[in-house]
């Protein structure tokens, strides 16, 4: 209460006093009126006064009356005022009619909103101004509604102080009537809410945190059986991307993982349609300061843009409009970074510092689950890889004891002939001999030879380059093909540049174009076709083929022929080492190499990928 109600109101209580002693005089004045105006009707009875000192006397009791019951009822007025302006709540008086003109409001009305009670009784707008621009329009809607129908009003609603503080008001008003029912004036209360109304909020916000920590919670454990059971890579990231992104509710979650050289994230796993397109189109992000992804991971630390469009780091993605803040936290693996993951949200400054923290642990657990993951298949694929060499192991024994042994055979054999061929003087018989025998001899070299180079790939390792394939290419048909058999070959302009071991992939263009020659057949019209159709949708890697119209390869054999000394035709001339060596090579540089062939005489298509150059 400021100093000015104080004042009032210990003016009103001194005036209650003295009013005190006036309804307590008044009080004895009728006291003694009755038995003073009795006495003197019965003295002066026989003298003929009695008329007129018995009509004074009651004129002086009704006057007495008339001051007692003028006092009383000004000293319950008074202690009424008094009590309605010491309570806790601000009341008022206002007329009958919607336009609510405030009569009387109580001096509560300055402590609560800062303006004194003659502010508002001078200005009839000032109180539907003081509402809160989000409430003014409901507020004084159903002012209107109750004013007509005489309705009590009772409603909560904000009021804007005149220090500029919101306050909380529960309004309550009664229409007082008179005996005949006509409306007489409004009598209301407003209490102060705000403390009740924070407690709410308060409360609220509580229940939302702790069913968000709940949500968070049960999201954890979800990510963290997935993370134990599932040990497909490609199954893994996509089911920890979508389960975050759908309990959380975000809009987007992506996943990125670090390649071999450390400078790149590509995204492996994103959520939504336009997740699909940006795994469709191999999106990938460079290591550094250009981007939340590429920044988390280069200082691996978490990067959090609660405002996007004031984040000079953010990456701005079409695919992704609606993005308002975003997270990026680091995949760690025993405190190596091996890639990223991204949280965004519709929402500015929708993470928390609990929020991150949450995310953090799940962001762990999914690190820890891929590089787990990454040893599974890694143990899966070095078993496949070691039956593989079992198997390739016994077939070159088997070879290796007979196709060694042949030769060997062979020339024992001329030798015994030589020695005939000498001593009977057959000098043409000699010489077709000393042929057998150079040939057998040439045939046992070769052998070796290409076992020799097949042992070295991954082990003898040129320095890798930056290439165009056009150039391999050309150097591979000029060590290999005959001039005649150049003009069968079609080569495609615009190659893409590989980074590559320049003279191993020299080695695949040589075997595979050799091969095609080889198993051309009787065909009029002998084509060989070098070139390139696209991309590999998995690791963007190019995808380079060598095509021929020969006699093609039936659909049982095209995964056979890759296999060590695999030969379809025992009448043509080979080792059966060529495919194999071209598909060690290839896979040393991490791509692939598959057959199509629609069968026997239809041709065949080697395809075969390779990494791209480095920027």
């Amino acid at each position: 209460m400021n100093k000015k109600s104080i004042m009032q109101t210990v003016e009103l209580k001194k005036e209650l006093r003295a009013r005190r002693l006036r309804y307590a005089f008044a009080l004895l004045a009728v006291f003694f009126a009755i038995p003073i105006g009795a006495y003197v009707i019965w003295f002066y009875k026989g003298l003929g006064l009695s008329l007129y000192l018995g009509g004074g006397a009651l004129f002086f009791l009704l006057l007495a009356y008339m001051l007692f019951r003028r006092e009383r009822r000004f000293y319950s007025e008074g202690q009424y005022q008094l009590f309605l302006e010491s309570i806790p709540i601000v009341t008022y008086m206002t007329e009958p009619t919607a336009e609510d003109r405030i009569l009387y409001i109580s001096p509560q009305a300055e402590k609560m909103l800062g303006y004194a009670p003659q502010d508002f009784i001078s200005d009839p707008h000032l109180w539907s101004r003081l509402i809160h621009a989000d409430d003014r329009n409901t507020t004084l809607a159903y002012n209107i509604k109750t004013a007509q129908s005489g309705e009590p009003f009772q409603m909560e609603y904000r009021m804007i102080a005149k220090d500029g503080r919101t306050v909380w008001v529960r309004d309550e008003a009664k229409q007082i009537r008179d005996e005949k029912g006509r409306p007489l004036y409004w009598l209301g209360v407003w209490t102060d809410i705000t403390r009740e109304k924070s407690s709410e909020k308060e409360l609220a916000y509580l229940i939302q945190t702790q069913s968000m920590r709940n949500n968070q919670l049960r999201t954890a454990g979800e990510v963290s059986r997935a993370v134990t059971s599932i040990l497909d890579l490609d199954e893994l990231m996509p089911t920890v991307a979508e389960l975050i992104r759908s309990h959380f509710g975000y809009y987007y979650v992506g996943l990125f993982l670090l390649n071999e050289e450390k400078n790149r994230a590509i995204l492996r796993a994103s959520t939504g349609e336009a997740g699909k397109k940006l795994l469709a189109e191999n999106q990938w992000l460079p290591v550094g300061n250009s981007s939340m992804i590429g920044w988390c991971i280069a200082h691996n630390q978490a990067r959090i843009a609660l405002d996007v469009g004031a984040d000079t780091v953010y990456f701005s993605n079409p695919e992704l409009p609606l993005t308002r803040s975003e997270v990026a936290l680091p995949l760690r693996f025993r405190g190596k970074v091996i890639g990223a993951m991204t949280f965004q949200s519709e929402e500015a400054a929708a993470f928390s510092a609990e929020d991150v923290t949450v995310l953090q642990v799940m962001t762990d657990q999914a690190a820890n689950a891929i590089e787990i993951a990454r040893l599974f298949e890694e143990r899966a694929s070095l078993i496949a890889e070691l039956e593989t060499k079992n198997a390739e192991l016994e077939r070159y024994t088997y070879t290796v004891s007979h196709d060694l042994k042949s030769p060997l055979v062979t020339i024992r054999g001329y030798v015994g002939y030589l020695q005939k061929s000498v001593a009977s003087g057959n000098i043409g018989r000699f010489e077709e001999d000393i042929d057998r025998i150079t040939q057998a001899t040439e045939t046992m070299q070769r052998l070796l030879n290409d076992l020799l180079d097949l042992s070295r790939v991954g082990r003898v390792v040129n320095p890798s380059e930056n290439v165009s394939f056009d150039k391999i290419v050309n150097e591979a048909l000029n060590l290999t093909v005959k001039p005649r058999e150049q003009t069968w070959i079609k080569i495609q302009s615009g190659l893409s540049s590989i980074y590559c071991d320049r003279t191993r992939v020299s080695e695949v263009v040589q075997n595979l174009v050799s091969n095609a020659i080889k198993f051309m057949g009787n065909q009029r019209n002998p084509t060989i076709e070098i070139g390139q159709c696209g991309f590999d949708e998995n690791n963007g890697f190019p995808v380079f083929y060598v095509a021929d119209n020969g006699i093609g390869i039936e659909e049982k054999f095209h995964n056979t022929v890759f296999g060590l000394f695999n030969r379809l035709d025992q009448q043509i001339e080979g080792t059966g080492i060529g495919l194999t060596l071209v598909k060690r090579i290839v896979e040393f540089h991490g791509g692939r190499i598959w057959l199509e062939s629609q069968g026997e005489g239809k041709g065949a298509t080697f395809y075969f990928t390779l990494p791209p150059a480095k920027i």
